[in-house]
């Protein structure tokens, strides 16, 4: 199975440094440039003959977005995957980092250093955005065939916890995800469980593309 994982085009909120989480806000809509960005991985499917043969979307405005002005040629289906919404910042989220420290002075010191979810009122907690990127992986895992082509548009958050828990990591990774970025990994569903030395055989796993955006200069 070929399991690829798209970011959402740029949003407002991403250009003048607000916080973006699961709710949908005027401000984490795509911009102009992001609707760009959308079009042009559209066309770049298109030249290189890409077809998934299954999308899966966040349910979130701005992927629901980047994947019909880059996917709607496909002619297939789209499936809203609630899993795939953006990870909860809670009240931080539409804040810049200086409005959450001078709205939330106690909260933003307890967390500026550790990125410790407890101390954030209302966000979703390590555990819960862990165990949906094991979902995820699960879902793709359990649902499809070694022959499918599978795409999913999300957000960069639940982005770094699926590909950590595809890489079976228990640390979390920062990845400096780029706006329609594309994470294509292969992955071998009949040995993926398998835990003899099969599992040090690379051929049976392969990080296709990791952050890249072939379609943008």
């Amino acid at each position: 199975m070929r399991l690829i994982l798209i970011r959402h085009g740029e949003t407002k909120a991403n250009l003048v440094m607000r916080w973006s989480g699961s709710k949908d806000l005027e401000v984490t809509d795509l911009t102009e440039e992001g609707k760009s960005q959308a079009k042009k991985l559209g066309r770049w499917f298109k030249q290189e003959n890409y077809i998934p043969s299954h999308v899966y979307v966040s349910p979130q405005r701005r992927a629901q977005d980047t994947a019909n002005l880059a996917g709607s040629h496909w002619n297939l289906p789209f499936t809203t995957l609630e899993d795939l919404k953006e990870t909860g910042a809670g009240i931080f989220e539409g804040l810049t980092w200086e409005e959450i420290e001078s709205k939330y002075p106690e909260q933003a010191n307890n967390f500026k250093y550790s990125r410790d979810w407890s101390f954030i009122d209302e966000s979703e907690q390590e555990i819960d955005r862990r165990n949906r990127g094991n979902r995820i992986l699960k879902f793709a895992l359990d649902h499809h065939s070694n022959e499918d082509i599978v795409v999913m548009f999300c957000h960069a958050g639940i982005i770094q916890h699926t590909i950590s828990c595809i890489f079976e990591s228990p640390k979390l990774w920062g990845i400096g995800t780029k706006n329609t970025a594309i994470f294509e990994f292969q992955l071998d569903i009949h040995k993926w469980s398998d835990s003899s030395r099969e599992r040090f055989n690379p051929t049976s796993w392969k990080i296709i593309r990791f952050n890249e955006q072939p379609h943008l200069p």
